[in-house]
Parts: C-alpha cells; structure tokens; sequence
C-alpha cells in the first residue's frame, strides 16, 4: 500500500528533490566562482552567472528519465 501511495504521489506532485539539490549547488559554485574572480568582477557578471546556474538546474530537473 505505501508503494502504491508514493507512486501516485510522485505521478500527481512530480519529484521535486533535483530543484532544491540543484539551487543549493547553484548558489555554492556561485559562491565559489566569486571567491576566485579577481576584486570588482563579480558585480557585473554575477546575476547573470547565477541565472545560468539557476536556468541549467532547471533544465536538468526537467529532463525526461530514461
């Protein structure tokens, strides 16, 4: 019976742990690549880093499973 409640959990909710697994690893190589950018570089490049980061977990979570 848990079985089969976890399968229609996932058919009706989707899974979601790749999303918020993904953002976590979004922001710490975002941490990261600020920490090696020389002083003042971060500023104009960061939120588009960042969105690309963001943009990529997106399009991973949304991938078909094989």
């Amino acid at each position: 019976m848990r079985t089969l409640l976890v399968s229609l959990q996932r058919l009706i909710l989707g899974e979601t742990w790749p999303i918020p697994d993904g953002l976590c690893l979004a922001v710490a190589v975002a941490l990261l690549v600020r920490a090696v950018l020389p002083e003042g570089t971060w500023e104009p490049l960061g939120g588009f880093a960042l969105a690309l980061f963001v943009v990529a977990t997106l399009a991973c979570s949304l991938r078909k499973r094989s």
